[in-house]
């Protein structure tokens, strides 16, 4: 180096230097951030990192170990199956580790480098992948680009909300709750007081990662970067199968549900589910086109995946089967029943290791489901399966329309708001269809068999039972839907007629959609206070009691018990908070199956305290509610659930919601 690059170079190191000093005098007489919003913010960050990294691990681990991937498609196509498949290895071996040896924080940290250090080629492959995405924006119309900030509002407060403590109901009660036993115990160990351990857990194993290096929320980063790839997927391969125009309809058509896009800041598997279903999709469809085995094969690998996140997924491996028998055609039933034996072999192997897990542990694989078994005896199952059917005979062979129109959440039935883009776009797609090319029909075709499929599975299973009417337990459907979605867009966008630009007024009307969850999302954003958490200026209690009210200063209250107390809880399901001093009542049948397994109220009370109980933490709403729509529990039961309160010291009445009364002494 001569002698006026020297110079020059410590003349810029001097001037950063000093930059940076002054930087730093004025931020400390100024203090634009107190100690605590700084320590906020980097907490922020950490979580952030953490998530994003584990993702990303999952991308470099497919990258390297299925080089088909990066060899057949696209960036963003390959970036998005990478880690769908990474994350599925990545899961299974989790949950051997946990089973057999145990982890511990330190674990996960030497884990974490040790895969950082032997991927970081290939996680330095996966990064540059994203690159794709910069000329994508550049050939996307005007148009197109307003939906694309649309989307990414939704992103960037979705994230937002992932960043703060959890609200949503399922994952305060097992999604997160579990991770957190695991880590505390030190493995994964059966939990009979929690009858959704017996539920596949493929992502609450990321989630127990995340969690380990980064805490609650970063294990919802995680699962919120794992489901947007989904997105990212449907850009890259409709952009490549149709047009831009197709890719940017088909994320809105999915995103026009507020439950949909909220469900990406909420911990769920659901996005996880739908990130398998477009993979699974996307190999099906390669499949059809080269007729090469190995991609039909990696199909029914993502397909055991998928079972292994949720139960319902297994609609993929119903849906492969008429796939393969279509594309089979001339080449003679055995080959067509070879491939279907070797196609569901592949996948129920991938998802047996939970089945075995459950076996184990109390004798039923599918456990809590089907047969008494483990904690789940016969009046515990006779009250959570023996729901009537949803609905009547329309709800079954208008699914769709009533799941769209009559899908509210949180209420009774569907229990989620999915848009109106999938429903009306849709049906679509089949305007101009001599116009299409040979490889779009196919497309289309795979999209339409597994929705299809998908649809008609969900109408048999709610006309069973009503807990099976629910939609987000078919999220794994909508990336196909949305597919046909976006081709009923561009398809409807081409007729033309004098004087009527149909375009046009389509677009429109997909703006108006889209715009009300855009609003709404916005302004349940700001009613929260979400980033006056982020920063510090409002703290994660008063954020969990201004959106849970009372809930919040019930855990608080449990909190503060001493070390020795065990809480147990009648109709309050959410435990997050309150573990390992709570046992929450999961599937709401405490009191039902109690009083009938001892007999008497004071039989139930002698019961609780051999068992260590200390503590009641009644939920007076909940039991209203179940009081009010079970028909299962009978009048006998409510009248002796009053004597058995009548007997029990109330120490904490929070304002007539929860009571929390003494089991260890009586009135």
């Amino acid at each position: 180096m001569g002698a006026r690059n020297r110079k020059q170079l410590f003349l810029g190191l001097g001037g950063i230097l000093w930059f940076l000093a002054v930087l730093l005098g004025y931020a400390y007489t100024h203090k634009p951030f107190s100690p605590e919003e700084i320590f906020v913010l980097v907490h922020v960050f950490w979580q952030l990192f953490v998530g994003f990294s584990l993702v990303s691990l999952a991308g470099a681990l497919g990258n390297k170990f299925f080089p088909v991937i990066r060899q057949e498609f696209s960036p963003l196509v390959a970036l998005t199956l990478q880690s769908a498949l990474g994350m599925g290895f990545l899961g299974l071996f989790i949950f051997f580790v946990g089973v057999s040896f145990g982890f511990t924080t330190i674990f996960f940290v030497v884990f974490f480098l040790i895969l950082s250090i032997f991927l970081r080629k290939e996680l330095f492959a996966w990064w540059l992948a994203w690159r794709a995405l910069a000329p994508f924006w550049q050939k996307s119309t005007k148009f197109e680009k307003m939906l694309g900030w649309g989307v990414l509002f939704i992103l960037f407060v979705t994230l937002g909300k992932s960043l703060v403590p959890p609200l949503a109901f399922d994952s305060l009660v097992y999604h997160l709750t579990l991770p957190k036993i695991y880590l505390l115990e030190g493995r994964i160990n059966y939990l009979p007081e929690l009858i959704f351990w017996g539920m596949p857990q493929q992502q609450e194993m990321g989630q127990t990662f995340a969690m380990a290096l980064g805490g609650t929320e970063a294990a919802i980063v995680f699962s919120w970067a794992l489901g947007s790839l989904t997105l990212v997927g449907l850009l890259g391969y409709l952009s490549e199968k149709f047009s831009t125009q197709v890719a940017w309809v088909a994320l809105v058509s999915l995103l026009a549900g507020q439950t949909i896009s909220d469900t990406l800041s909420w911990g769920y598997v659901e996005w996880t589910a739908m990130l398998y279903g477009f993979s699974v999709f996307v190999l099906l469809d390669l499949w059809r086109s080269h007729r090469e085995d190995k991609f039909l094969w990696l199909a029914a690998l993502l397909v055991g995946f998928a079972m292994g996140t949720k139960y319902t997924t297994g609609i993929l491996l119903v849906a492969a089967l008429p796939i393969i028998l279509l594309t089979k055609r001339g080449y003679g039933l055995k080959s067509a029943l070879r491939d279907i034996f070797v196609f569901s072999g592949i996948a129920l192997l991938t998802f047996s290791p939970w089945l075995i897990k459950n076996l184990l542990a109390t004798g039923n694989p599918v456990y809590p489901l089907l047969f008494p078994s483990g904690a789940m005896d016969i009046h515990r199952l006779a009250l959570y399966q023996g729901d009537p059917a949803w609905g009547d005979w329309r709800d079954t062979i208008f699914l769709p329309w009533r799941a769209t129109i009559w899908g509210i959440e949180a209420k009774v039935g569907y229990s989620a708001e999915i848009g109106s883009l999938m429903l009306a776009l849709s049906p679509l797609a089949w305007i101009g269809w001599k116009e299409r090319s040979a490889a779009q029909k196919k497309t289309l075709e795979t999209a339409l068999i597994i929705t299809l499929t998908g649809f008609i599975l969900w109408a048999v299973a709610g006309r069973s039972s009503r807990l099976l009417i629910q939609t987000r337990l078919y999220f794994v459907l909508f990336p196909t839907w949305a597919i046909l979605a976006g081709a009923g867009f561009e398809s409807f966008s081409k007729i033309r007629a004098r004087g009527v630009r149909f375009g046009r007024i389509a677009s429109a009307l997909v703006l108006l959609a889209f715009g009300f969850n855009l609003f709404v999302t916005g302004v349940n954003f700001t009613k929260l206070r979400v980033i006056e958490t982020l920063i510090g200026a409002q703290t994660p209690a008063s954020y969990r009691e201004r959106a849970l009210g009372t809930y919040e200063t019930a855990m608080s209250t449990i909190a503060e018990l001493p070390a020795d107390s065990h809480v147990i809880m009648l109709w309050e399901t959410r435990g997050l908070a309150c573990i390992p001093k709570c046992e929450p009542d999961e599937v709401i049948d405490r009191w039902y199956a109690d009083i009938r397994n001892y007999g008497s109220p004071e039989a139930v009370l002698d019961a609780w305290r051999t068992a260590g109980y200390t503590h009641l933490l009644f939920y007076e709403h909940g039991a209203d509610f179940i009081h009010e729509d079970d028909p299962a529990y009978t009048d006998a039961d409510w009248v002796e659930l009053e004597e058995f309160l009548a007997q029990l010291k109330l120490e904490r009445d929070f304002s007539g919601n929860y009571k929390l009364y003494s089991l260890r002494s009586t009135k």
